[in-house]
């Protein structure tokens, strides 16, 4: 490869160890980090290629775009690596428990992430955390039922009525390891009555009661405030948790009430996107000194788990500075540090046991192994609203030549009219040439809209909701300079479907002249697989996309196996969402108006209708094999 322009998009910053330029020129994957041994980096276009060609699962219909790559090795790697960083700082530190972290499952529900995330997992006891009832139920049918300890935490957050509580409960009776987290002193008054609702469901025994009595632990609301976006529930006016003296209140009630034991976690969660380790330290200390005066001072001595909640970031672009929202000035190792060396500090201090160590880190874990590939449509230049430089410079040559004449005399009057003229003259002429630079720039940086096959508001409602930023960059031609200046416009019929705000804080994109003859231009939206699919929205009633799992291959260099290809929601269910019966409201009666009424009957109308209305309820509402036909011919002239 003669150049690597993937620097263009600073894919060395954002891309860690996972993300590189191969020979080809193409985007590859390295799927595990940075023990991929060469001859192991998965070719991203030959993906896209072979996915194409794949029958998806449960489907007679064709792959389609847009579609999001996973790549579980990825997945597996985050996690180990996690792992892995907390074992070195605590050995490194002399910290005597251990750590034991959980994946939040409204980072990403779909079902093959959150299993995966078990799986990968299970060595380390690695939990869930659920803040919904259905999240709670996904957790229940995914978590591994084990008379060893410890046992995976399943971590459960949010505000809950009766129902969730006591189906939280009840997951304790199924042998799992639930921990209902208080997010409100009002909740303990629902955890007891449940409970005492439940006894009456149990063997009368006491040992099985007491080994199905609930785990609870409590949400802290600190003080220690992030800044930007992600910091603005956090601190004293937070959404979520309790001020330290309404935890020691609630300590107090569960003491009075001989349930003290029930007490066994203290969370905290100050919000997404920790900047630097300077803030993971304050938080962590601000929780440790309550986590050790529940102990010291109001007997909570069976207290110990310090759930630090989320916050561990992802550098989305590639800065490591801090500054933003999209960046973070640390990686995984340094955050681990952070953490358990205030814990240690904190506890040691107070002479208290230094307590498991539990996070929720989901965007960091989920992020990376997961990219949105978008295909281009059409590329079509921005039309110029003003004059064009030739015009311009005309008007000017024109001003040139028409200079107000000298008054006749040396009236004071005239020569002030004369000193007026010509300022008016000089200001219309200084406007023309500012704005015939203005637009010799604008001719030498063309911008082009690139139509791209996407809604961003179900694939990137981030980018739409809260001005979220992703590393984006072509798949392919990465060995040819990229000359032309980009936008990517949506297929949605809202003005805000556009993409023109860059990780490089640019308001365009490096992209290449796009020609259908050389086949597919796409471009990938990488770091992606955190929060994206799980709020997408409906717009248009387009809806999420083609779900492609790529396994590495064991077996040869560069191989990979595709292990699943899943359809994103044809139209009918899409609909059926928006509460249409599509065999009702949509087949009958379109059916009805095509064929007409029996005074005027249509049969043909509907045998027309009827086989494209089958397609386009059964296929994916995005535009499919979108191709401009040829010009026919023109007709040769009679001679």
């Amino acid at each position: 490869m003669d150049k690597n322009y993937g620097e263009l998009y600073n894919i060395l910053g954002w891309g860690e160890e996972y993300f590189a330029v191969n020979t080809e020129g193409h985007l590859s994957v390295k799927p595990f980090g940075r023990w991929t041994e060469p001859g192991q980096e998965i070719d991203v276009h030959s993906v896209i290629v072979e996915a194409l060609a794949t029958q998806p699962n449960d489907s007679t219909s064709k792959s389609q775009f847009p579609m999001i790559l996973r790549f579980p090795d990825v997945l597996k790697n985050r996690i180990e690596t996690l792992h892995n960083a907390f074992n070195s700082a605590m050995e490194s530190t002399g910290y005597t428990s251990r750590y034991q972290g959980v994946f939040p499952i409204k980072v990403n529900q779909n079902k093959y992430v959150v299993q995966d995330m078990v799986r990968f997992g299970q060595q380390w006891n690695y939990g869930l955390e659920a803040g919904s009832k259905p999240e709670l139920l996904i957790a229940m049918s995914c978590l591994p039922v084990t008379e060893a300890e410890p046992k995976p935490y399943l971590i459960c957050n949010g505000y809950k009525d009766a129902d969730y509580i006591a189906l939280a409960l009840s997951a304790r009776a199924m042998g799992l390891n639930p921990i209902i987290v208080l997010e409100m002193e009002e909740e303990l008054a629902i955890v007891l009555d449940q409970y005492r609702k439940l006894q009456q469901k149990l063997p009368d025994d006491d040992a099985v009661r007491k080994k199905f009595e609930p785990i609870i632990g409590i949400r802290a609301k600190l003080l220690t405030k992030l800044p930007g976006h992600f910091g603005s529930t956090a601190g004293k006016h937070g959404k979520f948790g309790m001020l330290a003296d309404q935890i020691y209140e609630v300590a107090e009630t569960l003491g009075k009430e001989g349930k003290l034991h029930w007490l066994q976690l203290l969370h905290f969660h100050i919000g997404s996107m920790i900047p630097t380790t300077g803030k993971v330290y304050d938080a962590v200390s601000e929780a440790a000194g309550i986590y050790c005066n529940l102990v010291n001072e109001h007997g909570a001595k069976w207290l110990a788990t310090l759930d630090c909640g989320g916050g561990l970031g992802v550098d989305y672009d590639g800065t490591r500075s801090g500054d933003s929202d999209m960046s973070v000035a640390y990686g995984i190792q340094e955050y681990a540090s952070a953490v358990v060396q205030a814990v240690r500090l904190k506890c040691d201090y107070n002479g208290v046991a230094h307590p498991v160590v539990c996070t929720e880190s989901g965007r960091a874990m989920a992020s990376h192994h997961s990219m949105i590939i978008l295909e281009t449509l059409s590329a079509i230049p921005e039309p110029q609203d003003e004059d064009t430089s030739e015009q311009l410079l005309n008007r000017i040559q024109d001003l040139s030549y028409k200079q107000p004449r000298a008054p006749v005399g040396g009236a004071t009057a005239a020569v002030y009219s004369h000193a007026a003229d010509l300022k008016k003259h000089g200001i219309e002429m200084y406007k023309l040439g500012k704005k015939l630079g203005k637009r010799v720039v604008a001719d030498a940086n063309t911008v082009y809209n690139y139509h791209m096959n996407l809604s961003v508001f179900s694939l990137l409602p981030d980018f739409w909701g809260i001005g979220q930023l992703f590393p984006m960059m072509p798949v392919s031609r990465l060995n040819e300079e990229p000359t032309l200046k980009g936008t990517l416009v949506d297929i949605t019929c809202d003005s805000d479907g556009k993409i023109e705000n860059f990780i490089s804080r640019e308001n365009t994109l490096p992209l290449h002249l796009f020609e259908p003859s050389l086949g597919g231009y796409y471009v990938a939206v990488l770091v992606s697989g955190a929060y994206q699919e799980a709020i997408a929205g409906k717009h248009n009633l387009f809806s999420g996309p083609t779900l492609v799992r790529v396994n590495s291959s064991t077996t040869k260099d560069g191989g990979f196996e595709i292990e699943r290809v899943d359809l994103g929601p044809a139209a009918d269910e899409i609909i059926g969402s928006m509460r249409y019966s599509v065999e009702e409201d949509i087949i009958t009666v379109i059916e009805k108006k095509a064929k007409g009424t029996e005074e005027e009957e249509r049969v043909w109308a509907w045998e027309m209708v009827e086989p494209l209305m089958t397609k386009a309820l059964t296929t994916m509402p995005y535009l499919n094999e979108y191709k401009v036909p040829e010009p026919e011919p023109e007709p040769e002239p009679i001679p």
